[in-house]
């Protein structure tokens, strides 16, 4: 083995490890989905001229198989897992033509055809960049539905998914189990309409349509999810008992006939050449697409024929994606300016010279921090290639020096903040810059904004425009004066008058009992959203809890981690926080919430999971933590029970190393029985 290119295997296959755990349970892409593409492409390649190099790289990665074989992300625990009754997988990709053929030589001789049969027919559709779901019907009666998880076990959803439209909860005269699957996307419209609101606020925006389905359907309150207006299409079936369909479109037609929303985009075509030209039109129109799409997914029509194909490890044989190729366009750097958030950041924003991108015409882009500006070496004036990041944001890729005009200006990052004139800061954790003057107006003014935003306190009818009046007259100076406010003074205000008063006044009074999870969110605390503030109040019930809380603890809180525990610890005992609090308190705004008590059955003993076993490991693992249990991936000292299954493999040999009690399924099941869990 050359141990110098193995090394690089194993690097690449962790950091395409990092961005599937980004995707698709952090739900914050870090790279463009092309460039990802490109990683797993070359990681398969490697794989294929070392077949014992997945096994190998899985077991440095304490995963169950190579990154490039891996089907969605581990369900979030903040969820209750539920095993799909039939695995939901992934799909293959394809780039070109030359790939769509050969996908299509590689299924005829699955099906012991000659490889260049060509009289299949296919259903075309478009690959939409949602997320996944499975609803689970039972004698036509919606039991759940969930999120795809790891394929095999999910997250349910049920409520969140209960406020997208076209949804039937019952099927009229249906016996038996059914599955029916979809995905659920944030329309074009929609994203763009919550983008605006978040950039106005200084709030964080949505990267892509993609996130803000995943981030909504994984909110635990289902209002919140209300609020992004998701939308789904369906275009497959799990388990179909009593569903009459024998080919693809049937089961298309079947759908549409429920009452299911179906893409309209659908066709059946004919051969590889007939295939090839749907990805082109599909490919020429996709600007007028209501949602986004990254590509075409072509299935084989008959059913019997996808169930002689079958499944490789991951993905259906009997279909394929073929990726729209991602466009990028030249343009001009025409200036740059400085944006100041809520938590002091400088955000770079480069204005362009207006260029259309995939439908719609691009004259900003986001340039992150100074390290971007700088490594990128921009200059006013130069030519720049832009695209349009998960098909959405737009980003500045390269700079096109060789064409730079012999007048272009460098870019110099701010010393002061372009707001209040005071000296700014780099943060060498995050490598963004901040003003850490906690009088800055552009500051006040955005933490304001987000307090009384619809995803934090939710407080209607104060405005852009009230706070900027009520911060330039002195009324208020943060959040908590707007509790102060009188009904004459805001009577008084420009476009004022009783009525306004009175009903800005009943919104204020009626947040002072909004959920815990809404007032930790309005702090405008970094790295803290919606989802991170209803975990914090799931795991500390109360306000005060949570600012006596040590960096140990909150970093415990699932989904969370080192860099926010500490980030969330020390923000809550600055002084302009603790003041803030403080005042909050005074004028009646502490909500409480029931404090979400774990099982203390399996208190202080951590378990190790190994081997091939009768559940999914996920649910082994949810199960354990519910009853107060650790759960880690590592055999040591402080290990209590290693439970393994067949193929157990080194971590068997390193428990019986330390003498590690070792329990197979029926041993762990007794377990639980003796400590009395279930």
């Amino acid at each position: 083995m050359d141990q110098a290119e193995f090394a690089d295997y194993l690097a690449l296959s962790a950091e395409i490890a990092r961005h599937n755990s980004a995707y698709h349970e952090q739900d914050a892409p870090t790279i463009a989905d092309s460039d990802y593409d490109a990683l797993v492409k070359q990681l398969r390649a490697l794989e294929a001229g070392h077949p014992d190099w997945a096994e190998q790289a899985a077991r440095e990665l304490g995963a169950d198989s190579s990154p490039a074989q891996a089907v969605g992300g581990a369900p979030n625990a903040a969820f209750q897992p539920v095993q799909h009754p039939t695995r939901m997988t992934s799909l293959d990709n394809v780039f070109d033509n030359t790939e769509l053929g050969e996908w299509r030589e590689k299924l005829a001789r699955s099906l012991n055809l000659p490889p260049e049969h060509d009289e299949f027919v296919f259903t075309g559709e478009l690959k939409i960049d949602g997320l996944s779901v499975n609803l689970y019907y039972v004698d036509g009666q919606l039991q759940w539905a969930a999120t795809r998880g790891n394929g095999a076990v999910g997250e349910i959803v049920t409520a969140q998914v209960a406020t997208v439209p076209g949804i039937p909860t019952v099927l009229e005269g249906l016996t038996g189990e059914l599955e029916v699957r979809g995905e659920v996307y944030m329309g074009r419209a929609d994203f763009a309409a919550y983008n605006a609101q978040a950039e106005e606020l200084g709030t964080a925006l949505l990267k892509n349509p993609r996130n803000g389905a995943a981030g909504a359907l994984r909110q635990k309150d289902p209002e919140v999810t209300r609020t992004r207006n998701l939308k789904a299409i369906f275009y497959a079936l799990g388990k179909r008992d009593g569903v009459p369909a024998t080919t693809q479109g049937e089961v298309l037609d079947w759908l549409q006939a429920q009452g299911f929303p179906v893409s309209a985009y659908s066709e059946q075509v004919t051969g590889i050449a007939a295939a090839a030209d749907y990805h082109a039109r599909m490919t020429a129109g996709r600007q007028d697409f209501e949602f986004d799409a990254d590509g075409t997914v072509f299935k084989v029509d008959s059913l019997r024929l996808q169930e002689e194909a079958g499944f490789t490890s991951r993905a259906p044989r009997w279909a394929i994606a073929y990726k729209f190729p991602v466009e990028e366009v030249e343009t001009v750097l025409e200036s740059i300016s400085v944006n100041v958030g809520r938590t002091g950041k400088l955000t770079p924003l480069a204005h362009l010279s207006p260029r259309l991108i995939e439908g719609s015409t691009v004259s900003k882009a986001t340039l992150h921090n100074q390290d971007f500006v700088r490594d990128l070496d921009l200059h006013i004036g130069d030519t720049v290639v832009v695209r349009k990041s998960g098909g959405v944001i737009p980003q500045i890729m390269r700079v096109l020096v060789d064409r730079r005009p012999a007048d272009a200006v460098p870019f110099i990052f701010p010393a002061v903040c372009p707001e209040c004139g005071e000296p700014v800061t780099r943060a060498e954790e995050d490598a963004n810059t901040y003003c850490v003057n906690p009088a800055c107006p552009a500051q006040t003014f955005r933490l304001v904004q987000y307090f009384v935003s619809r995803g934090a306190m939710d407080i209607a009818g104060v405005g852009e425009k009230l706070i900027a009046q009520l911060l330039t007259l002195g009324h208020i100076h943060d959040a908590a004066d707007l509790y102060t406010l009188s009904a004459e003074t805001l009577a008084g205000l420009e476009r004022g008058g009783d009525k306004k008063a009175g009903n800005v006044l009943a919104e204020l009074e009626a947040s002072k009992t909004r959920p815990l999870w809404r007032l930790i969110n309005a702090l405008g605390l970094d790295h803290v959203g919606e989802r991170n503030a209803q975990a914090l109040a799931n795991a500390f019930g109360t306000l005060d809890a949570l600012m006596a809380a040590t960096p140990e603890e909150i970093e415990a809180v699932p989904g969370l981690g080192k860099v926010i525990g500490a980030s969330v610890a020390v923000a809550l005992k600055e002084e302009s926080y603790v003041n803030l609090l403080n005042k909050l308190k005074a004028v009646g705004v502490n909500p409480q919430q029931e404090e979400v008590r774990r099982g203390e059955q399996l208190k202080g003993l951590n378990f190790v999971i190994t081997g091939s076993l009768g559940r999914p490991r996920d649910a082994i693992k949810a199960e354990l933590e519910a009853a107060g249990g650790r759960v880690t991936g590592s055999v040591t000292g402080k290990t209590s029970y290693l439970i393994a299954g067949e193929d157990a493999g080194s971590k068997l040999t390193r428990a019986q190393e330390l003498e590690v009690a070792v329990l197979d399924e029926a041993g762990l099941a007794a377990l639980l029985v003796e400590k009395g869990v279930g």
